[in-house]
C-alpha cells in the first residue's frame, strides 16, 4: 500500500510535498502544548532575576497576595499596588498564554494574520490585537543613541488608510493603488532612517511629503551623539539640521556620480536598509499609516535579532 502512496507523492510538486508532509506530521506527531505553569515560571525567573521587586515603584517590600486564574499575585507594602508575573507585558488578561510563544514564532516566520488565526484556532481579530500588543511592546524599548559615523536618508511609502471605513480627504484606492500626484506630496509618508557603523538604527515616520530640518530633529535630535559625524546626500534639510546641531557633516552627491568620499563617507548602509525594508513591507500589501511606526520598530527588531 505504501508503495502506491509514495508513487503518487513523487508526482507532486516540491511545495505540495512539503504541505502534505507538514499535514501528516501535525496529525500523527502533534506538538505538545507548553505547560502554562512552566511558562509562568520562565517569565518569573527572567523578570525577577535580580530579586522580587514591585513593578510599579521598584520597592523590594513585597509580599504574596493570593492567586487569580492560577497566577500568583503580589502586594507592594510601600505603594499599595498589586501585580503578577505578567504585569506590564503584552500578556496580562490573555485567555491563551500557552499560544503566545507559537504566535511569536509565526510572526517572525512571516505568516499572515488569517493564517496565524487558523493555525492557532483563534479569531482573526484576536490575532490582530495580539499583533499590535507585541509591536507596541517592541516599540516601547525605544532607540539607542547613534555614535561615530552616522548615515541618514529618507525613504517614502504611499499614505494608507487601510482598515478605515470612511476616507474624507481623498477617494479610496483599491489594493493600495497609486498616488494621484506625481513626485513628492502629502500622499507620501516620509520615513527617516539613520544607521551608524556600530549597527544601531533609528527608523521612524517624520511626516508627509517633503520634510524640513525640524522634522528630522523630532526623529533624530535626542538620539545622535554630539560628537557624531553625519553622512547624507546633498539635501538642504540635512545640511541645515547638521548646522543647527553643531555636527560634522559629509555629503555625497549621487547625481554627480559621487557615492563615496575620502574612502569612508557614504550612505550605502542606510540605502541597503531602505531596500530590505521596502521588500519586507511589500509582504503586507501596504500598512496603515497610523501603524507604520510599529512596523518600522518590528523590522528593526528582526534585523538586529537575526
Amino acid at each position: 500500500m505504501w508503495q502506491h502512496v509514495y508513487r503518487d507523492f513523487s508526482d507532486l510538486s516540491k511545495r505540495e510535498q512539503l504541505n502534505l508532509f507538514k499535514a501528516i506530521k501535525e496529525d500523527l506527531y502533534p506538538e505538545e502544548e507548553p505547560s502554562i505553569g512552566n511558562l509562568l515560571k520562565d517569565i518569573r525567573e527572567t523578570r525577577f532575576s535580580g530579586g522580587l521587586a514591585c513593578l510599579h515603584c521598584g520597592s523590594v517590600a513585597v509580599k504574596r497576595n493570593g492567586k487569580y486564574r492560577s497566577r500568583q499575585r503580589y502586594l507592594c507594602k510601600d505603594c499599595g499596588k498589586s501585580f503578577n508575573d505578567m504585569t506590564n507585558t503584552p500578556l496580562p488578561g490573555t485567555k491563551h498564554p500557552d499560544k503566545w510563544l507559537k504566535y511569536f514564532e509565526m510572526m517572525v516566520e512571516g505568516y499572515t494574520l488569517p493564517k496565524i488565526a487558523e493555525k492557532l484556532d483563534i479569531h482573526v481579530s484576536t490575532a490582530f490585537y495580539w499583533w499590535n500588543k507585541i509591536l507596541n511592546a517592541i516599540r516601547s524599548l525605544g532607540n539607542q543613541d547613534l555614535k561615530g559615523v552616522v548615515e541618514s536618508d529618507e525613504t517614502f511609502f504611499l499614505e494608507s488608510e487601510k482598515g478605515k471605513k470612511e476616507i474624507t480627504h481623498r477617494k479610496a484606492r483599491k489594493r493600495g493603488g497609486k498616488a494621484n500626484r506625481r513626485g513628492l506630496s502629502i500622499q507620501q509618508v516620509c520615513v527617516v532612517v539613520a544607521h551608524d557603523r556600530n549597527g544601531q538604527v533609528i527608523s521612524q515616520v517624520a511626516g508627509l511629503g517633503k520634510i524640513k530640518s525640524t522634522d528630522i530633529d523630532k526623529v533624530l535630535g535626542a538620539h545622535v551623539d554630539t560628537s557624531a559625524l553625519l553622512c547624507s546626500d546633498t539635501a538642504t534639510n540635512y545640511k541645515k539640521w547638521a548646522k543647527d546641531k553643531g555636527l560634522q557633516h559629509e555629503m555625497v552627491n549621487a547625481k554627480k556620480g559621487i557615492y563615496v568620499r575620502k574612502n569612508i563617507f557614504h550612505v550605502q548602509h542606510v540605502n541597503g536598509y531602505h531596500r530590505r525594508l521596502k521588500q519586507w513591507m511589500n509582504h503586507f500589501h501596504s500598512v496603515a499609516t497610523k501603524y507604520m511606526d510599529n512596523y518600522l520598530y518590528w523590522f528593526r527588531f528582526l534585523q538586529q535579532s537575526k
